[in-house]
């Protein structure tokens, strides 16, 4: 039998009794190709890419600098997290800056 609780409260979800709701995301990195011109498809780049190879291999994949171009993320919420989350998706509102008035 599946277990599901809720992964912004941690309540937990029983398959007969509770509703769930499932939020699937996809992060990825926006890119804009340029406009390929005759420069772009004479050069040869074969060098770049070697180096840029040879950089990945010394540094290692363990580099927390550098994002995943792709992740996919799901999460089970309970209905109160679910309405919660409607609301207000990126969780702005609880983003609040108290700055004092000098």
């Amino acid at each position: 039998m599946l277990h599901f609780s809720c992964d912004l409260c941690g309540k937990e979800l029983l398959p007969q009794a509770d509703r769930r709701y499932v939020v699937k995301m996809e992060v990825f990195a926006a890119h804009d190709p340029n406009e390929l011109t005759e420069d772009d498809l004479s050069d040869d780049h074969l060098e770049s890419l070697s180096e840029m190879l040879q950089e990945l291999e010394e540094t290692g994949d363990d580099d927390p600098e550098i994002a995943p171009a792709y992740k996919h993320i799901r999460f089970d919420l309970c209905p109160a997290c679910h309405q919660k989350f409607l609301r207000d998706p990126l969780n702005k509102d609880t983003i609040k800056f108290d700055f004092s008035e000098n």
